[in-house]
């Protein structure tokens, strides 16, 4: 693993307290100064003219790299560098690649799928990473780049490790021996990406596996058959695997549109943290009713989070509504908080004159029921 500054300084001659300490001939006032510039890269350790062979060999250890990064057009993989995300994050996200070949009688028909999915989430639309294109055709391989979906071939996938899909827990073991042998023993027999190849299309059976995967560490996995309802559910696993674990996951502060709103349509209001976003729009998605979704700028915080830091405020809250003009064409002027936003009400009440503040409910599941009783009042 890689050397901190402190196990670095122990060894340096400050750390041992010998004569030669902070004798400042590397350009460093003292030898902590000098340890936390090496553990940073930001300095080479031959300018300790007083280093001994065991700090040297550990540098030079913790230096190799661990996990290779390939690039596939705008894709990265691989260029891992931790066992476990909390450790500090996993970089480049497992990439999904769907088999194709254009002999297959339902070449087409599977084309055609593969172009046209796409799935929206966190506000953002993702498509399929990647095609494993046997015996490619021109025309559907510019058709594919067009839609930002690289191609992977034989060739690429000779720079990779291939794990074989035997049992899940077998493979599993495969795939965490290969990554600890890469990051930890930074052992470069180990250092290429891995990838592995599923097949079949029993959607829940495939699901489950490939969630391991994507834990458990593969770096790409091809897919024989194409199937949307599992390519949906694992992006979503992916978003949640992939992200810095030390910056909450938030959604773009916005107003949000569903079912083509009107001048009828209800006005919601929560926080940026992304769980919060995904519940209520998943919900107002279902209505009849057309919605719009205020999004205040939350610093990723919960709803009942935000309000204790203060980081949504009637203020706050109120220059969001009042700077998005889309709002203006609503008739009904009521915006709903949630529920747990229920002793903010008179502020907002005040920062918002030509609106009633609504009170709504705790969780989002609830909001249908909620919707129903309001258009009855």
């Amino acid at each position: 693993m890689s050397l901190g500054a402190m196990d670095i300084f122990k060894l340096l001659p400050g750390g041992k307290r010998n004569e030669n300490a902070n004798c400042k001939k590397c350009g460093c006032a003292t030898c902590m100064m000098f340890a936390i510039k090496l553990s940073k890269g930001q300095c080479d350790g031959s300018l300790c003219p007083y280093m001994d062979d065991e700090l040297s060999q550990k540098l030079a250890h913790s230096r190799k790299v661990q996990q290779q990064t390939l690039k596939l057009g705008r894709l990265a993989v691989g260029g891992e560098n931790v066992m476990y995300r909390h450790e500090k994050t996993f970089i480049n996200p497992c990439v999904y690649a769907i088999t194709l070949d254009s002999k297959s009688p339902d070449f087409e028909e599977k084309l055609s799928r593969i172009l046209n999915f796409e799935i929206e989430c966190v506000g953002n639309k993702y498509k399929i990473d990647a095609v494993y294109f046997k015996n490619p055709v021109n025309g559907a391989v510019q058709a594919l780049k067009e839609k930002g979906i690289e191609i992977l071939d034989d060739d690429f996938l000779l720079n990779m490790h291939e794990v074989e899909y035997t049992t899940l827990d077998d493979t599993i073991l495969n795939l965490a021996n290969i990554r600890y042998q890469a990051v930890v023993k930074r052992n470069e027999e180990f250092s290429k990406p891995v990838y592995v190849k599923l097949y079949g299309d029993d959607y829940c059976s495939l699901c489950a596996i490939a969630s391991a995967l994507v834990c458990k560490y593969a770096n790409l996995i091809i897919f024989e058959n194409l199937n949307e309802a599992l390519l949906s559910s694992i992006i979503t696993l992916r978003l949640n695997i992939y992200t810095d674990p030390q910056k909450p996951l938030q959604v773009e502060s916005k107003v949000y549109e569903f079912n083509n709103p009107d001048e009828n349509a209800l006005v919601f209001l929560t926080t940026n943290f992304a769980l919060s976003y995904f519940a209520v729009a998943n919900e107002l998605s279902g209505l009849k009713c057309g919605s719009y979704l205020v999004i205040t700028p939350s610093e990723g915080m919960s709803v009942l989070t935000a309000w204790s830091a203060q980081k949504i405020t009637a203020e706050i809250a109120s220059k969001v509504v009042s700077a998005n003009s889309i709002l203006d064409k609503v008739k009904n002027r009521r915006i709903i908080i949630p529920g747990l936003l229920s002793d903010l009400r008179e502020e907002l009440q005040e920062a918002l004159p030509d609106w009633k503040i609504v009170v709504g409910t705790t969780e989002a599941y609830k909001i249908p029921d909620f919707v129903k009783k309001l258009s009855d009042v």
